[in-house]
């Protein structure tokens, strides 16, 4: 069985007639959920998978996500400033039309920062009862400028696939579901992943510890023996944090060789894309064509769940501010939706259909909370560290750390002014090369040697006081 837990954005098919045969299979009652009038989101679906796999996972997962919100509103602020992305966009094509233009990814690239960043110009339909809430994140993205050997790039990578269909090639028709589930189980999420190989007709990772990978291509499934039916089940899908400590590695080593990253269908990329949809999902081209997919992918990239809990009322995404519902949006505005009862600045608050984790259309989705923006940046430090560009680590003045001398020779003293239990320290060349890791415990000071090179150091110190960052310099 080849099975990778994943976190994406399935998309909805149009009229019940023109539903493929992938989508009927993920209808069935054993699948339902808050969404099963629709393909909704997988990743409850997976998740749901994963805890199968390894029981307990589901519990564990989500115990995460309710420790970094604990933890976040009780520590002190996570390093402040605006932390620096690099990302690289794999474009996969089988013809010309999915060969995007570096004008749609740079185009794509906007979107993103502006989402990230709170500088779209339709904030401004934020509703009121939001405000308070929502906030920049601080979070950029840039195309890489060197690939992974130190050579000049412009971020995007270009490669011709003898592959049509990234979802595969569906052998059985309406009359062979068990087939078809067993198929789902089996095949599907290999399919989708040897996007990412260059083996397999895909394009391999730069190292997903400095880098975003984002592969663009076809990810539609193509089923002969349903009237050549190509059926689209993903916009998109993102791979949670390999170093996660609660991510069951079984998961990933069913699929040999799996790849970090996002998973998107070319024609959703940018704002500016001249694809359309084709017969039967051509009333997305008005709902999705925003840019915005990618912003909800990365969330979950970056550690984020559903802004409605996968579930009814009694499901969370646990995010302090983030309203409870007990379904999507399904790519409505509806202002009016209040489906579930909480209080968050002492209010019942309505359904968030501007949150970028609900199935909004891109039309309406316009924020991020401050609850979900201090996960990202919690994800960010602890379990992708090495994503953050040295240009974006910001300098700390933090009273309970001190250290000398700088310039150094080569070896340098962190001194804990408080009492410390335990600590990590990570040492970057500039180039944002993780140099080593050194853990502390118990101790009120420590000696950590730099890197074999003279130049300058970003020593990141992670303890109980937070998150303290500083440049030493080795001559």
């Amino acid at each position: 069985m080849k099975h990778l837990l994943l976190c994406f954005l399935i998309a909805t098919t149009c009229p019940l007639f023109s539903q493929g045969l992938i989508k009927q299979a993920l209808s069935k009652p054993h699948h339902a959920s808050a969404n099963d009038t629709l393909v909704g989101c997988g990743s409850f679906e997976l998740m749901k998978h994963a805890d199968r796999v390894k029981p307990g996972f589901l519990k564990a997962a989500n115990q995460y996500l309710a420790n970094i919100t604990n933890e976040n509103a009780n520590r002190k602020k996570t390093s402040s400033g605006v932390m620096q992305i690099p990302v690289v966009f794999h474009i996969l094509y089988n013809d010309t039309s999915a060969n995007l233009a570096d004008s749609v990814i740079q185009d794509q690239l906007r979107v993103l920062n502006e989402s990230f960043r709170r500088q779209n110009t339709d904030t401004v339909n934020t509703r009121a009862d939001f405000k308070p809430l929502v906030a920049d994140s601080e979070i950029e993205f840039v195309l890489a400028t060197n690939d992974p050997a130190g050579n000049p790039t412009n971020g995007i990578t270009r490669t011709y696939s003898p592959t049509k269909y990234f979802g595969g090639v569906l052998p059985y028709d309406q009359t062979q579901m068990q087939e078809i589930q067993d198929w789902l189980n089996d095949s599907l999420y290999y399919n989708y992943f040897r996007i990412t190989q260059d083996s397999l007709g895909g394009r391999s990772a730069w190292n997903s510890l400095n880098y975003v990978n984002i592969w663009v291509g076809d990810l539609r499934i193509f089923e002969p023996k349903f009237n050549d039916f190509e059926e689209l089940v993903f916009f998109g899908l993102a791979t949670p944090p390999a170093n996660h400590p609660n991510w069951p590695t079984e998961i990933y080593t069913e699929l040999g060789g799996f790849q970090e990253g996002i998973l998107l269908h070319y024609p959703v990329i940018g704002s500016n894309n001249p694809n359309l949809f084709p017969t039967p999902y051509q009333s997305y081209d008005a709902l999705v064509r925003s840019g915005k997919i990618l912003v909800h992918e990365m969330g979950h990239y970056l550690g984020l769940r559903h802004i409605w809990g996968d579930g009814d009322c009694t499901m969370d995404d646990f995010i302090h501010d983030t309203p409870r519902s007990d379904r999507s949006s399904s790519f409505n505005c509806n202002h009016v939706a209040n489906n579930c009862v909480d209080t968050i600045l002492g209010m019942d608050l309505p359904d968030m259909v501007e949150n970028y984790m609900d199935y909004s259309s891109g039309n309406c989705q316009n924020s991020f909370t401050q609850g979900q923006i201090d996960v990202m940046r919690t994800v960010i430090e602890t379990n992708r560290p090495y994503l953050i560009s040295t240009r974006s680590f910001v300098v700390d003045a933090n009273p309970a750390i001190s250290y000398y001398p700088n310039p150094t020779s080569g070896q340098i003293t962190i001194h804990f002014n408080e009492t410390n239990s335990d600590a990590t320290i990570r040492v970057f060349s500039i180039d944002g090369s993780l140099i080593k890791t050194h853990e502390v415990t118990n101790s009120t000071e420590t000696k950590i040697a730099l890197g074999q090179q003279n130049g300058l150091y970003v020593i990141q110190v992670h303890s109980g006081n937070g998150i303290s960052t500083f440049r030493v310099l080795k001559q």
